[in-house]
């Protein structure tokens, strides 16, 4: 092997070691039936990403291009690699004693995850139109298998087919707007893309500004953003809860990264001070910044009205992929960094809400406020876990979805451009407690119906899961100082 196909391989191990891990998973599959039946596969998946995160720890150091410029890893790759990562455990992890997941069907489930989780670091590593759209194409077919896992579920069976086509709609969508920049550019690898539109001088026709909407569609498909975000909230309340956990902060933070990276390497050219501006003549920063209110106007004045809870969190975090597309319209290092904290934060807080919908789905069979009734007082650790992710989520001072709105408002404000913008953010936050608010006095201030109070029990690993979420929820809205310079390296890497 050539010198730079070791290097290649080297750079790709943590997706070598998925593949490994799967495969094996594979042959166990068929060769021991008897292995669906109990818990192996999900801690196989645990195990699989440990092992993933090791090897991601161990190739951080590696940068530039790969496999003749399809793949290319960064600092900030090796940040989503370890989100996506943690993502896929914790789900399998809390889908140990979901009753959501058959008996039956834990290996599929299992297998099918892996494979998702591979297709979002595939997005995230993408320098090339080709390797990204078989990236996306991935994680969309496996999601639209995982939203329908509930196969006796009449809701599950409708949440994969929208998704479905909503995905088919977006994905063609994508692929025409790929081959119109090819036709302009004459390239599909980001850099080449890159030098092409610096070579017009900053004249770029129309058909070329359509092209780069087209492509949206697809990012804005798997992140939930203004306006392809109408499949959300029928989506997360049909799919089996464990899966719509995975739904909220993989394929996400695979969005974003896919979507940064595209902006950075194909739009952009680096400063001197840093940071990045984008090529001349092209303007998104005005198109990005209506996008990102018009998702958090969308989102948060949606989950005002709803009694299912799933679906306020999924209109939820519609809102927060705004709050995120915010940081994306100053194209400073602290924007970046901002982006970086905000999606570790939230990451642990989503991840945790989640998981505790699940619960209160297992117990009373619904997610509606109605089931959530009394919770607090019946699972007292669940209540106030839930009450800390939930005021980390408004952004309420202590926790870390404070410090990171703060992080982002305050890298527009430094830019003194979206003043405007960052207001505005301020202002959905605040609606946002009012639906949040909901959930707790439902658990807290509401007597349960036909069930005395202190009578659940909630197993020990399910307590260790949610303190190990919300104990870094209030760790970072307090000592947050690490964690922002390992941001900032990751940024600068």
């Amino acid at each position: 092997m050539t010198p730079e196909l070791v290097l290649s391989l080297k750079a790709f191990l943590p997706e070598v070691l998925v593949v490994g891990f799967l495969s094996a998973l594979f042959l166990l599959d068929g060769f021991v039936p008897r292995l669906r039946e109990n818990q192996f596969p999900l801690w196989w998946v645990i195990v699989t990403c440990v092992a993933a995160l090791l090897g991601t720890h161990a190739v951080r150091g590696i940068g530039g291009e790969h496999f003749s410029g399809m793949i290319a890893t960064s600092g900030m790759t090796t940040f989503f690699r370890y989100l996506i990562f943690f993502a896929c455990g914790v789900t399998a992890f809390l889908s140990l004693s979901s009753r959501e997941i058959e008996k039956r069907g834990r290996s599929e489930f299992s297998i099918l995850i892996l494979c998702m989780t591979l297709g979002m670091t595939w997005m995230t590593l993408s320098n090339h139109f080709l390797m990204l759209y078989i990236a996306i194409e991935t994680v969309s077919i496996i999601s639209f298998v995982l939203a329908g896992f509930s196969r006796d579920s009449a809701r599950s069976n409708e949440a994969s087919f929208k998704y479905l086509v909503y995905g088919a709609v977006s994905s063609g969508i994508m692929i025409y707007g790929i081959s119109l920049v090819y036709g302009y550019t004459g390239a599909l690898n980001y850099p080449a893309i890159a030098q092409a539109l610096i070579k017009n001088n900053g004249t770029h026709p129309f058909v070329f500004y359509l092209a780069l909407f087209m492509i949206y569609a697809g990012f804005a498909y798997k992140i939930s953003s203004f306006p392809f975000h109408f499949w959300t909230p029928d989506v997360y309340e049909g799919a089996p809860t464990p899966v719509v956990t995975f739904f909220s902060v993989g394929p996400k933070a695979a969005g974003f990264g896919a979507l940064l990276h595209f902006i950075l390497a194909a739009l952009a050219q680096k400063q001197e001070t840093g940071g990045f501006a984008l090529i001349s003549g092209i303007q998104l920063g005005p198109v990005l910044a209506f996008i990102s209110a018009a998702t958090m106007i969308v989102g948060n004045l949606s989950a005002v009205a709803q009694t299912n809870v799933k679906r306020m969190m999924a209109f939820s975090s519609i809102a927060h992929v705004g709050y995120v597309l915010m940081a994306f319209v100053v194209m400073t290092p602290e924007a970046f960094t901002s982006i970086v904290f905000y999606l570790i934060a939230y990451c642990a807080m989503n991840l945790g809400a989640f998981w505790i919908i699940g619960i209160v789905a297992d117990q009373k069979r619904g997610s509606d406020l109605e089931h959530f009734k009394g919770f607090g007082w019946q699972m007292p650790l669940v209540g106030v876990c839930m009450a800390i992710f939930l005021f980390s989520l408004t952004g309420i001072p202590l926790f870390s979805g404070f410090i990171g709105k703060f992080l982002i408002f305050g890298a527009l404000i430094q830019s003194q451009s979206y003043l405007w913008l960052a207001l505005l953010g301020v202002l959905n936050s605040v609606i946002s407690l009012y639906y949040y608010a909901k959930i707790l006095r439902a658990m807290w201030l509401e007597k349960p119906e036909g069930m005395a109070l202190g009578t659940l029990h909630l197993p020990k690993s399910q307590a260790f899961g949610l303190l190990g979420l919300a104990v870094p929820t209030i760790i970072l809205g307090l000592f947050f100082s690490p964690v922002l310079e390992l941001a900032r390296q990751w940024v600068m890497q």
